[in-house]
């Protein structure tokens, strides 16, 4: 049977299906928003009651320093494969512009670039980020003592990036650029939808730019697949024994766990109860 209902919901539980207190302890997903938003790091009792009751935190990444440091050396371009040298002129210097009057960063940097570091620059709020969602998290965790195991290392998301076949990142960041006010704005309406726990509106507003441009439904089909979909299929794999041992809290960017290739229709159709 299609998987439905997973649209609408931050916080769910994952079980088997067994007679009470025969089970392992019920395991949560959790969704988060990579923003800053004091609202959004406002939990509720039920989240911070299922992290109390937990043995593990699974957040997306360690953001440790090394993570950054490697992170950082991973977005700088080999001569001939940087921005400057891949775009077309007149969207290199749009995307260096905005780059420059918008975070900051010097031309020469900005030249250097591979095409996906970029996109990733621009899709940030054009201001310094505090303790975003899923620091918070981990914070929390850190301090109640768990042990907080990361779904994935920096080597496996910066590997998803450079996926993205380099037309598809070079069109990406160039419409990017082009509507940087209009996607600045859109970042504001997904933090509502965040708020709202709209799954289902989040993903469509991330779908929203091939609406208004045929041209990128390829390229942004190549992103969602490379960085929604087969980073799904990983965090399943570290994710399963977490799971079957019980009281485990993962907690990902919302848009992992909607859809049909989401982490909830995974679980679902591999046999687990899943709860909002």
């Amino acid at each position: 049977a299609p998987v439905v209902g997973f649209d609408r919901g931050l916080l769910w539980r994952i079980d088997k299906a067994t007679a009470p207190g025969r089970g392992p302890n019920p395991s949560h997903l959790y969704g988060t928003v990579h923003i800053d938003d004091p609202r959004a790091t406002a939990f509720s009792a039920n989240v911070l009651r299922a992290l109390e009751q937990s043995r593990v935190f699974l957040p997306e990444l360690l953001p440790d320093e090394a993570s950054a440091q490697a992170f950082s050396a991973a977005t700088r371009a080999a001569p001939g494969q940087t921005l400057e040298t891949l775009a077309a002129p007149d969207d290199f210097e749009r995307i260096a512009g905005r780059l420059g009057t918008r975070y900051g960063l010097p031309r020469s940097v900005a030249s250097r670039l591979k095409p996906w570091a970029a996109y990733v620059y621009l899709s940030q709020p054009a201001r310094p980020m505090g303790e975003i969602v899923d620091a918070a998290l981990i914070r929390l965790a850190q301090q109640q003592g768990l042990a907080v195991r990361p779904l994935e290392t920096v080597a496996q998301q910066i590997a998803a990036m450079e996926a993205v076949p380099v037309p598809s990142q070079l069109a990406l960041v160039a419409a990017l650029a082009r509507d940087h006010d209009a996607a600045l704005a859109e970042v504001d309406q997904l933090v509502e939808l965040y708020l709202a726990q709209d799954l289902a509106g989040m993903r469509r507003l991330e779908e929203s730019a091939v609406r208004d441009d045929p041209t990128l439904r390829q390229p942004m089909a190549d992103f969602i697949e490379q960085v929604l979909e087969r980073r799904n299929e990983r965090m399943l794999l570290t994710l399963l024994p977490q799971l079957e041992a019980g009281g485990a809290f993962a907690a990902m960017g919302a848009l992992h766990l909607t859809g049909e290739q989401g982490l909830l229709a995974r679980l679902a159709r591999a046999g687990w109860r899943v709860q909002r």
